[in-house]
């Protein structure tokens, strides 16, 4: 069976783990750093020491800096119109062709399509075809039955 307690205390203790680590690390460099700053000191001066420290911290920057204007560009792929793209543009019709619905039909369409979309994407545009197809059929004959209605409440108003 399925226990969160077992889960979260694992995580817990995962988590706690984590921090005890990072902490170390932090405190070590901590104390390299004031190693290297006396070292620095003592050799350079105690103007030049500091100021050398802190260019040696700058350092791994500039490389990076250096390195990422010195690279080459990366080629650029031109703009592909794939089945994400088309998933996508279908979702977004089929929930415009659904407002004005109850939000629980609307919400039970837009979780079948993107189950759909992610699982079975070649029967996505065919479900998103019948949804439309669908609320376009409830659309006329709302139309129609409130012609209907019109027209009967015209013949009654006339019948004295």
């Amino acid at each position: 069976m399925f226990n969160f307690s077992d889960h979260l205390q694992e995580l817990r203790s995962t988590l706690i783990g984590l921090v005890l680590i990072l902490a170390a690390t932090i405190i070590g460099f901590v104390w390299i750093s004031i190693g290297i700053y006396f070292w620095l000191s003592a050799q350079l001066g105690a103007v030049w020491g500091p100021i050398v420290l802190g260019l040696i911290y700058f350092l791994p920057i500039v490389i990076f800096a250096l390195a990422k204007a010195f690279r080459p560009p990366v080629p650029v792929a031109p703009p592909r119109h794939d089945n994400a793209d088309l998933a996508a543009l279908n979702l977004s019709k089929l929930i415009e062709n659904l407002s004005g619905r109850s939000p629980l039909w609307v919400a039970s369409a837009a979780v079948l399509a993107g189950f759909l979309a992610t699982r079975f994407p070649s029967l996505l545009s065919v479900f998103t075809q019948l949804i439309s197809v669908y609320a376009e059929d409830v659309a006329t004959r709302a139309t129609k039955a409130s012609a209907d209605a019109a027209e009967q409440a015209g013949n009654k108003t006339g019948e004295f």
